[in-house]
């Protein structure tokens, strides 16, 4: 019985539950406010993430769903002549832009809240509806895309944000679609280049592309300069896409740099006038000229017929009259390097003006070739080597000085080595190196052949010898203070030359229809073979006809280079390029206001 009593006994104590003790209540209580504290703590720390640590990420989609970057395009620089004639200019234009996303969701948006309830009725708006049109037939309609076109690029990119519907939009029509209210439309403003004077300017200014980026020319030197850095506005909008506030801009634009040209678009405009006649005169491949400002080294006008109008880009398929062809196309300038060759006789002491030479009878060999004059003309002052324009003459006197004085007077001179103007592709010419120079290679270079120049180099070495053997390096833009001038030559040596040079235009020279009234003129003709396309040998039919001129001669202001390449018919350099230099001097000495030097009287210089 006892047992028995025992096990009742601890039955019930284990069913009874024990009373909770006041350590037990309190490991609870501190247990339950640990759990809230963490919580709450948590709660703290993940809101001071979410908004100080890493607010960027909240902001961000915030932002995408009221705010809308948009970049503002600056203004390309305007290039101008050195009188402030625009040449290149930016006149403003509209893109027309969708947001085919913004589109779309507030299209479904708009659905919701005009579709009928399930009894038929339509249900009543809680809020305004929105102030849009939806109509993509109509936003068609209205950019010039075909319905279906539209549509299809809605539905191929659905949660893009950027479609262009039009570009090249003048502002007065963009406004108009605006106004319009098409949902999701925006505009974006940029800027077209127009040239106001395409075809004489268009080889140096060059063009732009279509996202305006400098392609050719100096559009392409500067474009850096010229294009300036594109601002940041942030537009706030509701969820309709309408405007909440006036923009507010985030970076300011800055605006392209404007470059001034030593070009005058006066002189430009003749050279191109007249370059254009004789090239269709002629039936010739192509004509180029520039002239160069004595004093001040600045580039008054440089251009060549045929040219291109970068107005109109169905016109940029002749690649051919892209070309510069002053600065890129180099040439065997023929006997326009006469001048150069008496200049490096006279500065070696053993000639001087009165000096002769026997070029009879009126040929000589030199090795394998045979160097031929168009006459016998005897024996000649140096004077009249220029003048009579004799190979014979030039090789002997070349052939006479040590075989380093002809190539280092002409690089002297510039040739050989690109100008100070650094045109895009231009080109430096060649001077062969010394060891492949031989007797035949120095004679022929006395009169021309056997090395390459460019046009500029040729205005570069005659400016040098009208500045009275100075040298001041070509320059593109208009100078605000005189460059620093070097001698090259002595300043005797080359009056004497610019002397020669005057008799070439006098009876009995090559080049009488170079003539002026009312001003004195000097210059050297140049007619010289090319080279066949097998570049073996020289082709018996085509020639290019050069003439190298300043005025006036008194007081030098313009040195001018004219080459007609490929005149079929008359192809001397006296007959096809020194009336061509006549007239664009004449014209270009007047708009100068450059006084006269010699009296007006009637003249006849045709033979």
């Amino acid at each position: 019985m006892a047992e028995k009593h025992m096990k009742n006994t601890r039955k019930i104590k284990h069913s009874v539950t024990e009373k909770p003790t006041v350590a037990f209540d309190k490991w609870r209580f501190y247990l339950m406010w640990g759990i809230v504290l963490l919580c709450f703590f948590a709660l703290i720390a993940r809101a001071f993430y979410v908004q100080v640590i890493d607010k960027a990420f909240l902001q961000t989609k915030a932002n995408a769903l009221i705010q809308r970057d948009q970049k503002i395009a600056p203004m390309r620089g305007v290039i101008s002549d050195r009188n402030g004639v625009p040449l290149a200019i930016s006149s403003p234009i509209m893109k027309i832009v969708m947001d085919p996303r913004d589109y779309f969701e507030n299209k479904k948006l708009y659905d919701e809240m005009t579709a009928p309830s399930t009894d038929g009725k339509r249900k009543k708006p809680k809020q305004k509806l929105p102030d849009k049109d939806f109509n993509l037939d109509e936003l068609a309609d209205a950019v010039g895309m075909n319905r279906e076109e539209l549509k299809q690029k809605m539905l191929a990119h659905p949660r893009s944000r950027y479609l262009v519907l039009k570009t090249e939009v003048p502002p007065p029509e963009a406004d108009v679609i605006l106004q319009r209210n098409f949902q999701g439309v925006y505009t974006e403003k940029s800027y077209k280049r127009y040239y106001p004077q395409p075809q004489p300017n268009a080889q140096i200014i060059g063009l732009t592309n279509n996202d305006s980026k400098g392609v050719e020319g100096l559009e392409m030197k500067l474009n850096k300069e010229l294009t300036g850095e594109a601002g940041l506005q942030t537009n706030i909008r509701d969820k309709f896409g309408n405007r909440v506030r006036d923009p507010e801009v985030v970076r300011p634009v800055e605006n392209g740099k404007n470059f001034t040209l030593s070009i005058d678009s006066r002189i430009q405009y003749v050279m191109y006038r007249e370059l254009t006649a004789a090239g269709v005169a002629n039936n010739a491949r192509s004509a180029t000229a520039i002239a160069v400002d004595v004093k001040t080294g600045e580039i008054l006008a440089m251009t060549s017929w045929p040219s291109y109008n970068p107005n109109d880009k169905n016109d940029l398929s002749n690649k051919d009259a892209m070309r510069n062809r002053g600065a890129i196309d180099m040439f065997e300038p023929g006997s326009t390097m006469k001048p150069f060759t008496i200049a490096a006789a006279l500065e070696s002491g053993k000639y001087s003006t009165s000096s002769i030479i026997d070029t009879h009878p009126g040929s000589m060999r030199i090795g394998w070739h045979t160097i031929r004059d168009t006459h016998d003309h005897g024996v000649l002052t140096l004077a009249g080597v220029i003048i009579k324009s004799s190979n014979v003459g030039s090789a002997k006197i070349a052939l006479s000085l040590p075989s380093t004085t002809l190539p280092t007077t002409f690089r002297r001179f510039g040739f050989g080595s690109k100008s100070a103007v650094r045109f895009p592709g231009e080109s430096a010419g060649l001077i062969l190196p010394q060891k492949y120079l031989n007797v035949s290679e120095i004679g022929t270079m006395a009169y021309g052949y056997g090395l390459n120049a460019t046009v500029l180099q040729l205005a570069q070495g005659y400016a040098m010898l009208a500045n009275h053997g100075k040298e001041i390096p070509l320059s593109l833009y208009k100078r605000d203070k005189p460059a620093e001038a070097k001698q090259v030559l002595e300043p005797k040596i080359a009056d004497e030359i610019v002397s020669m040079l005057e008799q070439v235009t006098l009876p009995g020279g090559t080049a009488r229809q170079a003539q002026i009234p009312g001003y004195r003129v000097g210059g050297k003709t140049g007619t010289a073979h090319k080279l066949n396309p097998d570049r073996k040998g020289y082709s018996k039919t085509q020639y290019r006809a050069l003439f190298a001129g300043i005025a006036p001669i008194s007081d030098p202001r313009i040195a001018m280079i004219v080459v007609v390449e490929n005149p079929q018919g008359a192809y001397y350099g006296g007959l096809v390029a020194a009336p061509v230099f006549s007239r664009m001097m004449q014209e270009s000495l007047r708009l100068l206001n450059v006084p006269l030097d010699k009296p007006l009287q009637p003249t006849n210089p045709r033979r």
